[in-house]
């Protein structure tokens, strides 16, 4: 009997010892998420409700740009209303580019006979870029969504969709639930001469646009307006970055992954992308940096496209740069391609 009851306070004394480590794990589970629970609670309202005006400005900047816009409201623990937040957008993308009034643009013809396309990278303190110089702007196209009104596809697609050898993500968009799956373009959208959206309206956007002529357009026009010049292929973003060989002075929109699109005198068509969010340790880059390295490529004009996740080059069939979606490369709503050069090489 004696015995027997050894065995049992024996077998109770393990039972409790091997409890004990799980109490303890529970504990420090417990003690963990209480942790990260204070932690986050504490950095939404620093954030959101802090004194630091331009740490908030960066974080809805930031979301906005990448077309995230949609998960402000929960990080802010729903303390932001949507009011608030769409106010902040069209106060930063509601500004009006500074613009060459049409009538005062000369009509130019480019006949580059060199379809070369020349890569190059560039390190800076903060963002490495690759720019892309396209010698022939005839090559240049609009390409959408096949899927518009439902979602985007990637550059890659695009190129592949029209047979393009080259390309950069292009303007804005929006989609049902702010999901950033790049089903509508925004603004007024050309391609071939054929008006895919802004059809029949008298609106002014802003847009970056190709004559028939090779010329870039950039600045708030309307349809009618491009119309005049005989736009052949256009999209809508910006701001103007350089205008008549000078830099433009933009709102300053913190560090991100920037695309860019520019022209030189001789008419070759300047594509830039920039890494950034952390990418290799690297912030990204600014509209002041994106405008000094179109001016260094002698850029006589130039404008900002679609940022953030949106950024993305490609070129033979390969990225050329690594977008910053932990899924790759995102879809979007337009692109900017580069053709083959009609009856020579494709490079």
């Amino acid at each position: 009997m004696d015995r027997t009851r050894r065995e049992q306070a024996t077998d109770n004394k393990r039972r409790q010892q091997a409890n004990q480590p799980r109490r303890s794990r529970k504990r420090w589970v417990t003690f963990a998420f209480a942790c990260f629970l204070y932690i986050f609670v504490s950095s939404s309202l620093l954030i959101f409700h802090g004194p630091f005006s331009a740490v908030r400005n960066y974080v809805i900047d930031t979301f906005d740009e990448t077309r995230h816009g949609y998960l402000l409201r929960p990080l802010s623990l729903y303390t932001v209303s949507n009011a608030a937040i769409e106010a902040h957008a069209l106060a930063k993308n509601g500004m009006v580019s500074e613009t060459t009034p049409i009538s005062e643009i000369a009509t130019k013809n480019y006949t580059n006979g060199d379809g070369a396309i020349h890569l190059y990278t560039y390190h800076g303190e903060t963002f490495t870029a690759y720019i892309m110089v396209v010698d022939n702007p005839k090559r240049i196209r609009v390409a959408v969504t096949k899927y518009m009104g439902h979602n985007g596809e990637t550059v890659q697609q695009m190129v592949n969709d029209v047979g393009a050898v080259a390309g950069i993500n292009g303007g804005a968009f929006s989609d049902t639930n702010q999901q950033g799956t790049g089903a509508n373009p925004l603004g007024i959208t050309i391609h071939d001469g054929k008006v895919i959206t802004g059809a029949g309206t008298t609106a002014k956007y802003p847009e970056i646009a190709f004559t028939s002529g090779g010329q870039m357009i950039a600045g708030d026009y309307s349809l009618s307006e491009l119309q005049q010049k005989n736009v052949q292929e256009a999209l809508s973003f910006g701001p103007v970055l350089v205008l008549n060989g000078q830099p433009v002075s933009v709102p300053d929109q913190g560090y991100n992954p920037r695309t860019a699109i520019g022209q030189t005198a001789n008419g070759k068509v300047i594509l830039i992308v920039t890494d950034g969010r952390g990418q290799y340790g690297q912030l990204g880059a600014s509209m002041a940096d994106i405008t000094e390295l179109m001016l260094q490529y002698h850029a006589v004009i130039a404008a900002d496209l679609d940022g953030g996740s949106s950024t993305t080059m490609v070129y033979n069939g390969r990225l050329v740069n690594t977008p910053v979606d932990l899924t790759g490369a995102r879809s979007v709503a337009t692109s900017f391609v580069v053709m083959p050069e009609v009856g020579g090489s494709s490079k």
